[in-house]
């Protein structure tokens, strides 16, 4: 019924896909301006019908949000940057849409402007305009640019309050010197290689984390002053090691840095963006976090699951 709800009182209807598991990844806008108009966020790819469009939007190239499922769908949507990461992680050509993060266009019989999140090289969020304003987020880092809306559909990756936190940039540069650093091997990488490098660190990485640094003409040597590896790897090393990360389960010791927001940070994005409704898509919402929204919330679990085929 929640479904409903938004169909009645925005003009479409967010519903998750039916799969023989359960429900596909993540969830669906489907509008009927004329023609019925399915647009697929962060998800596996649509199905071509009759009298019937979709879409794909891929907010950015982590692998929790399904742009490697989309190499060879036409119909998906993706940042220049996105595009690039996606197809030297997968070794495929990305056979959708590209533009450049901050572009204007049409998708069917919408309106649609995005703008960058800082997640990531590429980080994309859109705001489609139909009868309403609903701006899709992906992961944030930094708001500030986003726009104002009516629906935000948006994430909670830390929407617990255990995670207030200040990122511990300082601390960084003065751990790097002869250490080993456990990074996320995309994305995190990437900005931390940027970091070190421009306080005059030499910074190797591991084959991965070196290939998508030099996608971005960021300089990465075989044999440097710290190095880069896959958390997961770090066992595999000797002397000082560290993760960078917000989370806390972990054995080594912790540096933070995080490239999503705070629980503060997610509610001062929906102060800035100020939604009637929002819709968390994304992470794991506290039963604390949504008390202290002062609007409509509602969360993926609560939408309906039903089939994407029309007719």
């Amino acid at each position: 019924m929640k479904s409903l709800f938004f169909l009645e009182s925005y003009g479409f209807l967010p519903f998750r896909r039916k799969s023989k598991r359960g429900s596909k990844p993540h969830l669906t806008l489907r509008f009927n301006a004329g023609n019925i108009t399915d647009i697929h966020i962060d998800s596996y790819r649509g199905y071509e019908q009759e009298n019937y469009k979709y879409f794909n939007l891929i907010t950015h190239a982590h692998s929790d949000h399904y742009g490697q499922n989309n190499m060879s769908n036409p119909f998906s949507l993706a940042s220049i940057e996105t595009a690039d990461i996606l197809s030297a992680i997968s070794g495929k050509r990305f056979q959708g849409d590209i533009f450049s993060v901050g572009e204007t266009f049409r998708l069917g019989d919408f309106k649609v402007k995005t703008y960058s999140t800082d997640h990531m090289f590429g980080s994309t969020a859109f705001l489609i305009k139909g009868e309403c304003r609903i701006l899709v987020t992906g992961d944030v880092k930094d708001y500030r640019k986003l726009p104002e809306c009516d629906v935000l559909i948006t994430e909670a990756t830390y929407g617990n309050p255990d995670f207030i936190f200040e990122e511990e940039i300082d601390r960084l540069i003065e751990c790097a010197r002869n250490s080993t650093f456990g990074v996320y091997p995309v994305g995190k990488a990437q900005r931390t290689a940027r970091i070190l490098l421009e306080n005059g660190f030499e910074v190797a990485g591991e084959e991965r984390i070196s290939e998508l640094c030099r996608l971005f003409d960021i300089d990465v040597v075989e044999k440097g002053d710290v190095k880069l590896v896959s958390p997961r790897n770090l066992y595999s090393y000797k002397g000082n090691r560290y993760v960078l990360t917000a989370q806390k389960f972990y054995r080594f010791p912790r540096i933070v840095v995080s490239d999503h927001l705070d629980f503060n940070g997610i509610l001062s994005m929906i102060e800035h963006c100020n939604p009637e409704h929002i819709i968390f898509y994304h992470g794991k919402p506290s039963e604390n976090l949504i008390e202290q929204i002062d609007r409509d919330v509602s969360v993926l679990n609560e939408l309906d699951v039903m089939s994407e085929f029309v007719g």
